[in-house]
Order: structure tokens, then C-alpha cells, then sequence
């Protein structure tokens, strides 16, 4: 059983709150506010990567067609689809202000979140509530469109949403990685507000160095990553992709695990809260 800690997540409801303006870098993650400091001035360079192969929105798909424009041998990216104008610009505008609205907690590399799912010691392997009591009830008309109007998310619980804020003048991004795999599974899905931007991919598996394909964000569209793009590709947002505040809203499920393995009653725990809009 999943017991209660300390809160964690942090509310969309209230007075409007600044975001946290505390430095969270560890290890190799840098921001505007920790660069040139001992910890971060013997660190390598952020890589800055101009030579990806585009990826078209209009087609959903990295390989060559009537808008390709990109030189070089194509790339299959499978596993991304990507939906232009998801929300319309009246549902940004409120979500934007309900988002704005609420607690901010420090990041790492330059962001500000709000969490809302349980809390998870990854290294571990433990699970514990904290005052997880459900997702907010701001989002709840999108949680509801994914599943009636994406056909790859027809079964798609999610059990998490976090929202990411990402500043340029923070020198805001997010460095390649996996999400973790032992508590989200197959669906990653993504909601870009606030401003357009890029996220790029990168093949793991090419012989190829530097392999990547670069997919538009345009605001109020939806990324959801299944397949490849979520085991094969790494992913990221470069700071120079960042070019005015953005917010993003993201959405996991639960693995196998804790679906249909060792830790289903776990799961079934989770996800009966998930179900609670607060």
C-alpha cells in the first residue's frame, strides 16, 4: 500500500504566485543563474545542434515529402504525432491563467514546475502519495478530449500532470533523456502553450553521430510519443528553442508494472485517484 509524506504537489487554485526564483541545477544541469560558478564552470558546453532533419506537422513525418525542405538523407522518426491546434486560443488564455495562478516549485536547468501524481524515488524504486488527491479539475476537459479524439489514446489513464514553465532569460531547456520507464509507460503526451518552440529527437540506436530530427511546437498543439520515439529517441528542448515563456503540460501513465504486474494494487490506488478532480 501507498502510504501519505509531506505535500508535494502544488496547487493551481488561489492568488497568483511568482515562480520560485531559486537555482535547482545538480550535477551537469546549468541555467543562466548558475553558470560561472565553481560547481558549473569546469562542466562541457550545452551542445547546440542546427543541423536536424525537420520534422513536418502537416504530414506527421520526418521522411521526405511535399514540404520537405531539409537537406540530407531522411530519417524515420516513428511513433510521433503531433496535432496542430489542439485547444483554441480562448482555452490557452484560461489555462494559461489557472496555471499562472498557482504554487511554483524550483527545477532544474532553468524551469519552474507544478506537479500533480505521486511521488516517486526513481533510484529506489518506492512510491509514496504525498497529497496527491487527484489531477486538477482546469485540465480535466483536456484529459477527456485526448481519449475521445486521439485514436492511439483511447485507453490512455493518466496518473500524472506536470507543468513546466521555461523563461529564456533563465536560459530555461531540458538537456536529452528517457523518461523514466519503471513507473511511466507507453504514452507520453505533451500540451505547448504560451509560445512556439522545438523539441528535438535523438536516434540512440544510429551509427550515425548526432543523429536528430527536430519536431515543431506550435502553441496549442499536442505531442503524444509512443513506440520508438519513446525508447529509441531521446529527447530535449534547447535553450535557443526557448525564445519566449512557454508552458508545458504533460501527462503520463502507469507502466505494466503497475497495471498488470508485482505492483498492480499500487496502481489501482493511483489511478482511483487519478480519477478525483481537484
Amino acid at each position: 500500500m501507498l502510504t501519505p509524506s509531506s505535500p508535494h504537489h502544488h496547487q493551481e487554485r488561489g492568488g497568483s504566485t511568482s515562480p520560485a526564483p531559486s537555482c535547482s541545477c545538480k550535477g551537469v544541469r546549468v541555467c543562466v543563474m548558475c553558470e560561472g560558478t565553481p560547481r558549473t564552470s569546469t562542466l562541457p558546453p550545452i551542445p547546440h545542434i542546427t543541423d536536424a532533419r525537420r520534422y513536418c506537422v502537416l504530414c506527421n513525418t520526418s521522411l521526405t515529402c511535399p514540404h520537405d525542405a531539409t537537406p540530407g538523407s531522411p530519417v524515420e522518426l516513428s511513433g510521433v504525432q503531433v496535432i496542430r491546434g489542439f485547444i483554441s486560443p480562448q482555452e490557452e488564455e484560461e489555462l494559461i491563467r489557472v496555471i499562472k495562478g498557482g504554487e511554483w516549485a524550483p527545477s532544474q536547468s532553468g524551469r519552474v514546475k507544478q506537479d500533480f501524481g505521486p511521488r516517486a524515488n526513481y533510484k529506489r524504486k518506492k512510491l509514496k502519495l504525498g497529497s496527491f488527491a487527484g489531477l486538477p479539475v482546469s485540465t480535466a476537459f483536456l484529459r477527456e478530449r485526448l481519449v475521445n479524439t486521439i485514436p492511439v489514446l483511447a485507453t490512455f489513464q493518466p496518473v500524472e500532470q506536470c507543468n513546466l514553465l521555461y523563461k529564456p532569460e533563465r536560459g530555461s531547456h531540458i538537456d536529452f533523456h528517457f523518461d523514466d520507464s519503471w513507473l511511466w509507460g507507453e504514452r507520453l503526451v505533451i500540451i505547448n502553450l504560451a509560445s512556439d518552440s522545438e523539441m528535438l529527437f535523438r536516434d540512440t540506436h544510429s551509427t550515425t553521430p548526432g543523429c536528430c530530427v527536430s519536431v515543431p511546437l506550435e502553441r496549442r498543439s499536442l505531442l503524444v510519443m509512443t513506440g520508438e520515439a519513446r525508447w529509441r529517441w531521446q529527447h530535449a528542448i534547447q535553450r535557443q528553442d526557448v525564445v519566449a515563456e512557454r508552458i508545458s503540460i504533460t501527462f503520463r501513465e502507469l507502466s505494466e508494472l503497475f497495471l498488470n504486474g508485482e505492483r498492480t494494487e499500487e496502481g489501482r490506488e493511483i489511478l482511483d485517484i487519478a480519477k478525483v478532480c481537484v
